[in-house]
């Protein structure tokens, strides 16, 4: 998944729309779509009730969709960007941004409740009436609004005063160069004229009932949509990201890194757009149903305010957020995986059920996937693909103390059985099984290779890795230990490399040595940490995928903590306060330290946030995981890295 092309970050968007994080967003987006609707066929209908309803009226909806989809992929693009590629200039601002986005538009989106509910014009039709008895020409009303205005100001701005004074100031300014507190009745009626104006009239006097107008308004909801969510950071996304945190290095690579976060955000919105197209095709029905126009407007306005309601205080994107950790997080891979390997050709249309059920794990040559016997799944499948002439072994490896016992059968492209294996029949070499090796392939597709549990246990878990054979040897039964002696004395120089690995970033190599300060002043030093499992965390109290791991990495950290396992979370772009507000929100017990210099990142190789290495007693690099980290991902990592006792 390294050379993530245009159309595969296409096709993962459309595969992230069924993620679970999504589901808050699709009843938001029906809310403001289907009350825009409604709006517009109770206007229509009043408007022009016996004229026919035109093609401009007929595709309202799916133009109105589209501008959605364009907003919301502006904000999703400059916040993939801003957080990844230009982390270091302006991501530690991503989430102050994304904040005031969502405090303004839950706001606007209140108001398109009101008016969509008929209650916005009532309220300004009654202000006129009132204005004919001299509310309108009293400039108490111009001051109480300046107030309001103001405090509305200090809210959406998070409390910064530094930026509502200025703005209030210039409010006040504005209004009395307009007359407000000299002349109100006349400020107050034009400022009406002027929202009539824009929201209700046209000067050829059919936008009303058209539908036209406000695509402005459905781009900004879709900016004020994408700013108040978080979405589900799979594989691909989180690839994507990778791609364009990397982008850093020519004005061409981060044109790139913006074509596959447009893609993914475009891919994203085909289904909302269709959504938009089904949602007009309801336009007749509501005609038919005019008697009871006005509960429906009821409705479908309210429904929009408490979704503004969400949006303004934060909750939408808790519950996005909330919706990718866990099995929900587990799912969003499953469906990623297996949406790519139909994609790639790597799964069968009738083998996609059983891979999203979690049956049946797609695998690609050399790179190894786990596996866990049950007592109501007693069998595992991995799907892989092959080219004709290729050689492969099959490995098995325990991620409990030995190697269950197994059966395993291979299966050609035509479902054809091939070979079958076992533990008791395979290679054992260094703790690893081999129950087929060098066994030739003769065509290409896909091939299926099952393995059944032939063990009294009820639980275990293991790793599998269909790989390109290296033609393993073995002896004869009575000279496997020699056998093994020999291979593991072969070389003085093999030895010394075993017990002194390289300093590197790669697995297998001695992670490098640093000493960091922590957030409560104690000085740490890699090296002494020898003697447990170490996982060193890169982060950032604005990186939104941190956000989402943190928790977990938390509840993964109280669970093994006794077992040897230590977390260190590295900083970087960031402040000693901000963390701090961070840990106490989070109630993170782990060390959180800051790299105020950016060396142990650079050392590192940090180019995207969040990125993870996992270290074993030794200081030795076990894995690397760039992304987000699910808490089952972590999990599985310390099971094979902390043997089960």
């Amino acid at each position: 998944m390294e050379n993530v092309t245009i159309g595969l970050a296409l096709v993962a968007g459309i595969l992230s729309f069924i993620s679970p994080c999504v589901l808050p967003l699709v009843p938001a987006y029906i809310g403001y779509m289907g009350g825009r609707l409604t709006h517009n066929v109770s206007r229509q209908s009043a408007t022009a009730a016996a004229a026919p309803v035109g093609l401009a009226f007929r595709l309202q909806m799916l133009l109105h969709g589209m501008a959605f989809v364009l907003g919301f992929t502006l904000i999703f693009v400059l916040i993939g960007l801003f957080t990844t590629a230009l982390s270091s200039i302006a991501g530690q601002h991503v989430g102050t941004f994304t904040e005031i986005i969502g405090r303004i538009g839950g706001l606007v989106i209140i108001f398109f409740g009101f008016q969509f509910m008929g209650l916005a014009p009532q309220f300004f039709a009654w202000l006129r009436k009132k204005g004919q008895s001299g509310l309108l020409d009293n400039a108490l009303l111009s001051i109480a609004f300046a107030l309001i205005a103001a405090a509305v100001f200090y809210w959406a701005f998070l409390e910064q005063a530094l930026v509502a004074l200025p703005l209030s100031a210039a409010l006040v300014l504005g209004m009395f160069a307009k007359g407000a507190f000299t002349q109100p009745a006349v400020f107050w009626n034009g400022l009406l004229d002027r929202i009539d104006a824009a929201l209700y009239s046209d000067t050829r006097g059919e936008i009303g009932a058209s539908g036209r107008e406000g695509l402005l308004g459905s781009a900004f909801m879709g900016m004020v949509f994408s700013a108040g969510w978080s979405p589900c950071i799979g594989p691909l996304l989180g690839t994507i990201l990778t791609v364009a945190a990397t982008s850093g290095a020519s004005s061409g690579d981060i044109a790139q890194g913006m074509l596959l976060l447009t893609a993914y955000s475009i891919g994203l919105g085909i289904p909302f757009v269709i959504t938009a197209l089904l949602l007009n095709s309801a336009g007749g029905f509501l005609r038919r149903l005019q008697r009871q126009m006005n509960k429906i407007k009821l409705f479908s306005g309210s429904l929009l305010i408490a979704i503004g309601v969400l949006v303004a205080s934060g909750q939408l994107q808790s519950l996005s957020q909330t919706f990718s950790r866990g099995e929900f997080a587990d799912f969003t891979f499953r469906v990623e995986e297996c949406g790519v390997g139909f994609f790639e050709g790597g799964l069968g249309l009738s083998h996609v059920g059983a891979c999203l059920g979690g049956s049946l794990v797609p695998v690609a040559i050399n790179q190894s996937a786990s596996g866990q016997f049950t007592a109501e799944a007693p069998a595992q499948e991995f799907l892989f693909h092959a080219e004709a002439s290729a050689m492969i072994d099959v490995e098995v490896r325990s991620i409990n103390e030995t190697v269950p016992e197994f059966e395993m059968t291979l299966f050609g492209p035509a479902d054809e059985e091939l070979a079958r294996g076992s533990k008791s029949e395979g290679i054992t070499v260094d703790g690893m099984v081999y129950p087929l090796t060098a066994f030739s392939l003769v065509e290409d597709g896909l091939y299926r290779v099952v393995i059944k549990n032939a063990s009294s246990a009820d639980s275990v878990r293991f790793r599998v890795k269909v790989r390109d054979s290296e033609a393993i040897e073995t002896a004869a039964e009575g000279e496997a230990s020699a056998s093994l002696a020999g291979n593991l004395l072969n070389s003085l120089a093999e030895i010394a490399s075993d017990l002194l690995p390289v300093v590197g970033l790669a697995e297998g190599n001695r992670a490098p040595d640093f000493t960091i300060e922590t957030l409560d002043g104690a000085q740490i030093r890699l090296d002494d940490l020898r003697g447990k499992i170490v996982l060193l965390n890169f982060w950032g109290t604005w990186c939104g995928p941190c956000r989402r791991e943190m928790p977990e990495f938390q509840k993964t950290y109280e669970e093994w903590a006794a077992r040897g396992f230590e977390i260190l979370a590295i900083a970087y772009n960031d402040t000693e306060g901000a963390m701090a507000e961070f840990r106490d929100e989070f109630g993170l017990s782990f060390p959180l330290a800051l790299d105020a210099s950016g060396e142990i990142n650079d050392a590192y190789g940090i180019q995207t946030r969040p990125s993870s290495y996992l270290l074993d007693e030794d200081g030795v690099i076990l894995a690397r995981h760039f992304g987000i980290m699910t808490e089952s991902q972590l999990t599985e990592l310390l099971m094979n890295a902390l043997a089960e006792e």
